[in-house]
């Protein structure tokens, strides 16, 4: 065999393989490792995995050595609100200490859509890069990025344009997101609104071929979910869910009833809504990184009194739809308010610490099955041979090991289509049995 590009040497490799449905239940748990292994690729593609007795025979224009380093598929990020301005710390402050800051009110999404729409395209656009710049630094070469901060139809179509002219290594997935929250100008005036994210539709189908729309207390009902989403399966778009954040409006159950590629969030998902998304190919996506922003498992002092989490029962969550046979998937919800965190690295730690998932569980969540909630498995996800070859090299040996080292940014060298495109210039370097790796 003649390849492009020869991985060898690594002292780990995470395939991330799963069954066609993706990693559920006990599968999800069962990671693919391959020792003292190698990776051939081959016009963009991986061509073989295998150990380097099983690929001695490979001849490449290109050796890359990668000695006792863990490599594994790039990270698929399906969740984000890319495109965006402003910073939103204020309300992180007031949410720690209880304190509205600098005499500042803040407007949640309405403050960023105020700041996006007062920002230059090329500002907002740079903006994206250098978070794509940090993403790619991270492990994440695929992103699926959503509007939602525009309000009004041309403000949305806008953002669209912008994520469409980014030129960047990252693979970015764009996704209409009208229906977030009802603009304040639309209070009181909720069909209109509701019309106008429908009647938005056509052109936003020139510029993306997903919609989301937002299923909860806080934003829009499972009627008015049903008609924006019924309309765009009509025109075509892949339709995904925000469902169930705040409290169960039925989200989770209408997204499988839709045939939604993915429902997200789900903090708040009911019995019926678990039993609908085990049924069903619509996954279930958990975003950790929120659930430590927003301070929903900290206990608080108020008062001089110690209050509970607002969401104890998040972990409960995520291990029933676990055990239940549903697709899970994990992403970081990038976005200026819940989570201004744009490391799938750091997502996959939270999990395991906030969520009690496995390394293995974390693993696959963050590549084959956040590539099935975009429709991609079939292309990327994992490292088996015909899939685009969207690998990240570890400056570890061993996969347990990322999860449980953080603060650090552990990647050693990505890449995208079979090229390298990222060498971060922080590299730790971690003891192992005496031995540095």
């Amino acid at each position: 065999m003649r390849a492009d590009l020869l991985i060898r040497g690594a002292a780990e490799i995470v395939t991330c393989r799963a069954p066609e449905s993706g990693a559920r239940g006990e599968a999800l748990g069962r990671l693919e490792l391959v020792r003292e292994g190698a990776v051939a690729i081959a016009d963009g593609r991986i061509a073989a995995v295998g150990t380097m007795g099983e690929l001695a025979g490979v001849e490449a224009d290109e050796v890359l050595e990668v000695s006792g380093q863990l490599v594994s598929p790039g990270f698929v990020d399906p969740h984000s609100h890319l495109v965006h301005a402003g910073s939103r710390h204020h309300e992180f402050e007031r949410r720690i200490t209880g304190r509205s800051t600098n005499g500042q009110l803040e407007r949640g999404i309405a403050f960023t859509v105020e700041r996006t729409r007062s920002t230059s395209d090329e500002e907002l656009a740079d903006h994206a890069r250098r978070d794509l710049d940090a993403m790619l630094a991270h492990g994440t070469t695929t992103l699926e990025a959503k509007t939602g901060y525009g309000f009004e139809r041309d403000a949305e179509l806008r953002l669209l344009r912008i994520t469409a002219s980014l030129d960047h290594p990252v693979d970015v997935v764009p996704t209409y997101l009208g229906a977030h929250v009802l603009p304040p100008t639309y209070a009181g005036r909720r069909k209109a609104f509701v019309d106008l994210v429908i009647d938005t539709l056509p052109a936003a189908g020139e510029l993306a071929d997903r919609c989301d729309v937002c299923c909860d207390p806080l934003s829009f009902t499972a009627p008015e979910c049903r008609r924006i989403g019924e309309r765009a399966g009509e025109l075509g778009f892949r339709l995904h869910l925000h469902a169930d954040q705040t409290g169960d409006a039925g989200g989770a159950r209408l997204a499988t009833e839709l045939g939604a590629a993915s429902a997200d969030h789900l903090d708040c998902v009911s019995d019926a809504g678990i039993e609908a998304l085990a049924g069903s190919r619509t996954v279930a996506v958990m975003l950790p990184g929120v659930a430590l922003h927003l301070l929903e498992l900290t206990p608080r002092v108020e008062g001089g009194e110690l209050r509970p989490p607002v969401k104890p029962h998040l972990p409960l969550v995520a291990r029933r739809l676990v055990d239940s046979g549903a697709c899970v998937a994990l992403s970081c919800d990038y976005n200026p308010g819940s989570c201004p965190a744009p490391s799938m690295q750091t997502t996959i730690q939270l999990a395991a610490r906030l969520f009690g998932l496995t390394p293995a569980e974390s693993w696959h969540m963050a590549t084959i099955n956040a590539a099935h909630a975009l429709d991609l498995d079939r292309d990327r996800g994992s490292i088996e041979p015909g899939k685009r070859a969207d690998i990240v090299v570890w400056d570890v040996p061993e996969h347990g090991m990322v999860l449980d080292r953080f603060g650090i940014n552990l990647v050693h060298t990505v890449i995208k289509d079979g090229r390298i495109v990222a060498r971060p210039a922080q590299q730790s370097r971690v003891t192992l049995g005496g031995r540095s790796s």
